[in-house]
C-alpha cells in the first residue's frame, strides 16, 4: 500500500508578518523580547540564538525540524527560547492565557 507523504509545515519559513524572538521563564513570562524584520531567515535567528546561550555556559537542546523554539538550561534554571507570530506584549485571552488582575476594595 502506498501513502502520500504530505509535505510538513516549516515553523520557521520566511514570512510578510511580524514575529518576535521571546525568551520565556519557567512560567512562560516573556523575559526577553526582540522584534524580528519581517521576511527574516527565522532559522538562522534561532540557531544563531541557541549558539549565543551555548557559548555563555548554557546546555541546550537541538531545535526540532518542526519547531520553532529550543529549551536550555544552567544553574537550575530553564528558558525557553522561540520564535514568536503573536505579540508577546498583547497576549490573546484564550487556553494559557492570565486573566486581568482586577483590585478589590
Amino acid at each position: 500500500m502506498n501513502r502520500c507523504r504530505r509535505s510538513s509545515f516549516d515553523p520557521l519559513a520566511p514570512t510578510a508578518e511580524a514575529t518576535w524572538l521571546v525568551v520565556r521563564n519557567e512560567i512562560r513570562d516573556a523575559i526577553e523580547v526582540t522584534p524580528l524584520e519581517r521576511k527574516a531567515n527565522l532559522r538562522a535567528i534561532l540557531s544563531a540564538a541557541r549558539e549565543a546561550r551555548v557559548a555563555d555556559g548554557w546546555k541546550a537542546d537541538p531545535i526540532g525540524r518542526s519547531c520553532a523554539f529550543f529549551f536550555c538550561t544552567k544553574d537550575g534554571m530553564r528558558l525557553m527560547v522561540g520564535i514568536d507570530r503573536r505579540d508577546p506584549a498583547s497576549p490573546t485571552l484564550g487556553h494559557g492565557s492570565r486573566p486581568a488582575r482586577t483590585s478589590r476594595r
